[in-house]
């Protein structure tokens, strides 16, 4: 066989297989989602952070057609669930629920968190609440006035709670401790319900954390509620007054919620989970236990929700330079 038919020969057996090829079908993608969704959470159970999580998570798992599976992941204030995530496939079956901590502080004080902030990808903003400031009863304690003098007259006897070391709740209670002038020990906890048992048992005395979890607890008397750090008072809360009304304006600060995917997740999947996110959001359902719980649901777009972690990062940036607080 002379090397011109070889050729030839080869060539159409080509073309047949490329024909063979064409005629089959495409196999379409598979829809998203294809099976059950992953939300991390950086807390333990039973605190704001997993609260809100589950509260929006289930009712957007009814609105994809999957289950949504909460996985806590405590620890390193939160940065542990994000670098999980930035692991995972960028398929949107792993996401993980933020907060003003991992998105806003700790990009600043780790040179190393496990994620470039920067690369996550946005789902949508989810709640907005204040912070609280509660003490325990036995402290003899009604606001911030009375926990500053008590503070100064009781040197080295004061100690308080924090979900970990600077992160925000620790940093208020630090920036509280600067602008009043006094001094009381820090004790960090793996998230917000270790902390209230701690204060509850009496190994601390005050603590800034999230309403959710401590709404029940003021109004059963079990601790004392000295002030709100909201931009005004809390509807669940009405009579306890803001940091600002008693001197303190510069701690007027909110908490966000929200969820955040791997880098490189498609658009049309970001898109779809945000639109199930604002579904969820206005079930009034939802809505009402989110607001029960001490937080406000408030939805946004995936480039808004990216301008807020911006501006909230360019604010605790400029606060952890003035302390002199360098990146670890």
């Amino acid at each position: 066989m002379t090397e011109c038919r070889i050729r030839r020969r080869t060539l159409l057996a080509a073309g047949a297989a490329a024909i063979a090829a064409a005629a089959r079908p495409v196999r379409a993608e598979e829809p998203f989602p294809s099976r059950p969704i992953k939300i991390l959470v950086g807390a333990g159970a039973g605190g704001t952070t997993d609260i809100t999580a589950r509260l929006v998570g289930e009712k957007m798992g009814k609105l994809l057609g999957q289950p949504v599976v909460i996985d806590n992941k405590p620890g390193a204030s939160g940065t542990v669930s994000v670098a999980q995530t930035v692991r995972a496939p960028a398929d949107g079956h792993t996401l993980v629920w933020v907060g003003n901590s991992v998105m806003a502080i700790s990009p600043y004080l780790y040179k190393n968190p496990g994620y470039d902030v920067k690369t996550l990808i946005p789902v949508g903003q989810a709640t907005t609440s204040g912070f609280i400031l509660v003490a325990s009863p036995t402290l003899g304690v009604d606001n911030v006035k009375e926990l500053v003098a008590y503070g100064k007259a009781h040197p080295g006897q004061l100690s308080f709670g924090s979900n970990g070391v600077n992160g925000s709740l620790h940093l208020l209670a630090e920036l509280l401790k600067s602008e009043a002038g006094f001094e009381a020990l820090h004790v960090p906890y793996k998230g917000g319900a270790e902390s209230a048992s701690a204060i509850l048992g009496g190994n601390i005395q005050f603590l800034f954390d999230a309403l959710s979890s401590n709404i029940p607890l003021v109004r059963s008397g079990k601790l004392k509620a000295l002030a709100v750090t909201g931009p005004q008072r809390e509807k669940e809360l009405p009579e306890v007054p803001t940091m600002a009304e008693q001197g303190y304006p510069g701690m007027t600060t909110e908490v966000f919620f929200g969820l955040v995917a791997a880098p490189g997740t498609p658009h049309a999947v970001v898109m779809k989970l945000n639109e199930a996110m604002g579904k969820a959001l206005a079930d009034p359902a939802v809505r009402e236990a989110l607001q029960r719980s001490g937080n406000e649901p408030k939805f946004s777009t995936p480039q808004q929700f990216r301008a807020l972690v911006d501006k909230e990062g360019a604010r605790f940036a400029a606060l952890l330079q003035a302390k002199g607080i360098q990146p670890e």
